[in-house]
């Protein structure tokens, strides 16, 4: 049986987190053994329905430096033997790639879901050269971007997956947030949904909302470490009586199903999960242009795109689209999801790279 061992010991539950939730799910059913790394009194639970699936619970994550950490992960991959290791997070690249290696593990695969600087050339020359691990990224133009660094990264070493979806049933019902949030008939509900976080942009909500009229709320789905930070600053708007935070909705189907239109106000992303669910759906959406929005709205013909922090084209799209003016017809964008993003791609392609692609 093969085995993969997959790395995630996060504190926060995001599109990250959720893709390796996915990850695991999919490779359990094709057989695959799943190891799943995460902290102690994190997210174990939510990986319980998986079958095939165990998860290992560590005290800590160290620091570049913890050989405490790095001997533990050390003794948990020689227990398993597994054909592959998958690290989820950046921050820990650099203890399970020499952990992985050391425990005589061949195939190391490294995700990046987000364009980063590079700060320690020696690190990921260490990394990426020395230890011959894999970089996984979710877009073309986040590949682009790592390309830009010949030393460490070639066309061999970096490989563009994409995040994949499963249309939706067309069963079960949206959540009704007019009934909900006692909003009379003719309000518009503007979706958003993520984490708190400043690369995010959800602190631009009001400034949005300042430019449409008052039957346009926005609903948000999410929680994070600047959660409080945020919401206390949005709070202090008069514009924060029609931004209404749901916190951690398990029900993602009728979130998406109950809202009119869908916003992406982030600041940066590789491919923003959310934005591809909400297309899934047939929801029309307004996006900023960061990498991997420009891709899967094909450039603008599937989504609205507005550069970054510019509240008021943020706006005019949502505008548009709930006067009618701009029409993008659900099925459209469902087929346009089903077609280029679909889960099937993403298994066949994360089948290929943690198990049959040669080794680099």
């Amino acid at each position: 049986m093969k085995k993969a061992v997959l790395f995630c010991p996060s504190r926060v539950w995001g599109g990250i987190e959720k893709n390796v939730h996915l990850r695991a799910r999919f490779l359990s059913a094709l057989g695959v053994r799943v190891y799943v790394i995460l902290l102690k009194g994190y997210f174990a639970e939510r990986f319980a329905d998986i079958d095939d699936v165990e998860t290992i619970e560590v005290k800590s994550r160290g620091g570049d430096l913890n050989l405490l950490v790095v001997a533990n992960y050390i003794r948990i991959l020689k227990s398993i033997r597994p054909d592959v290791v998958f690290s989820a997070l950046k921050k820990d690249w650099w203890l399970v790639a020499l952990a992985s290696r050391l425990a005589g593990v061949n195939r190391i695969v490294l995700y990046l879901g987000i364009a980063r600087r590079v700060k320690s050339p020696i690190k990921y020359f260490a990394i990426f050269r020395l230890m011959r691990s894999i970089l996984m990224v979710n877009s073309d133009s986040l590949k682009n971007e790592m390309l830009k660094y010949p030393t460490f990264f070639n066309e061999r070493n970096v490989v563009r997956v994409y995040n994949g979806f499963n249309l939706p049933s067309s069963e079960g019902k949206g959540q009704d947030f007019r009934a909900l949030l006692d909003l009379p008939s003719g309000t518009v509900i503007v979706g958003c949904a993520g984490r708190f976080s400043p690369q995010k942009g959800f602190d631009l909500l009001p400034d949005i909302l300042s430019h449409l009229p008052g039957n346009i709320h926005i609903v948000h789905a999410g929680e994070g470490e600047f959660e409080e930070e945020i919401k206390a600053a949005i709070k202090a708007r008069p514009e924060s009586r029609r931004i209404h935070f749901l916190g951690y909705q398990r029900d993602m189907h009728a979130f998406f199903k109950g809202i009119d239109l869908f916003l992406l106000c982030s600041r940066n992303e590789g491919m923003a999960n959310v934005l591809n669910e909400a297309m899934s759906f047939g929801k029309p959406v307004v996006s900023t242009r960061v990498p991997g929005s420009e891709e899967l709205l094909a450039n603008g013909r599937y989504g609205v795109l507005v550069d970054v922090d510019d509240v008021e084209a943020m706006a005019n799209g949502i505008r548009a689209i709930s006067n009618g003016n701009t029409v993008f017809a659900p099925a459209d964008l469902q087929q346009w999801i089903g077609e280029e993003f679909s889960l099937q791609r993403m298994i066949r392609e994360t089948n290929q790279l943690f198990f049959e692609a040669e080794l680099r």
